[in-house]
């Protein structure tokens, strides 16, 4: 196994890591207290580059390559716009530890993809055949995700129930 086989997986898991915020990013802003129009309407878009991250991030490793790099690449920016913006739309109840990490996992995907469109332009080859990725690779990549991912979503679920006076409501489940 060696070092592009290790890493091979890794834009894939990054992509499901990414998705997973701006999915929560844009439900926050869709059912968020204090939401207006711009937020509702930027929180579906996030909604959907969410989802259609996921989609790619499972494309992508079922195929064993990067599918549709330009695509990626174009919604990897779209997605650093979009993610960045809700952070401007709606300060007082998004988490900024959400966007970061939500931005560092789709700079990821998006130079990953950047880099496949470079070698691919240089290489005259357009869409290379599947390569072997290395299993170890993406138990390493789902555990560093999933370590960005779980504090990500926790810190934007309490800047969304965050009260005025700056507290946390406890939710409890005794019922």
């Amino acid at each position: 196994m060696n070092a592009a086989t290790f890493v091979r997986s890794w834009p894939s898991a990054a992509a499901w890591g990414a998705g997973l915020i701006m999915a929560a990013l844009g439900a926050g802003a869709i059912v968020g207290s204090d939401s207006g129009a711009a937020a509702r309407g930027l929180g579906v878009g996030l909604v959907g580059l969410g989802l259609a991250s996921l989609v790619w991030g499972a494309a992508t490793l079922s195929a064993g390559r990067l599918t549709v790099p330009r695509i990626a690449l174009t919604g990897a920016l779209v997605s650093l716009v979009a993610t960045a913006a809700v952070l401007f739309a709606m300060p007082a109840r998004v988490s900024v530890l959400a966007v970061f990490a939500g931005i560092s996992l789709i700079v990821v995907v998006g130079a990953s993809a950047a880099v496949h469109l470079r070698r691919a332009r240089r290489d005259g080859a357009a869409s290379p055949a599947g390569k072997p990725m290395s299993v170890i690779g993406l138990l390493v990549a789902a555990a560093v995700v999933a370590v960005v991912v779980t504090p990500a979503l926790n810190a934007t679920q309490g800047a969304l129930l965050l009260r005025d006076d700056g507290t946390v409501p406890v939710i409890s489940h005794n019922h």
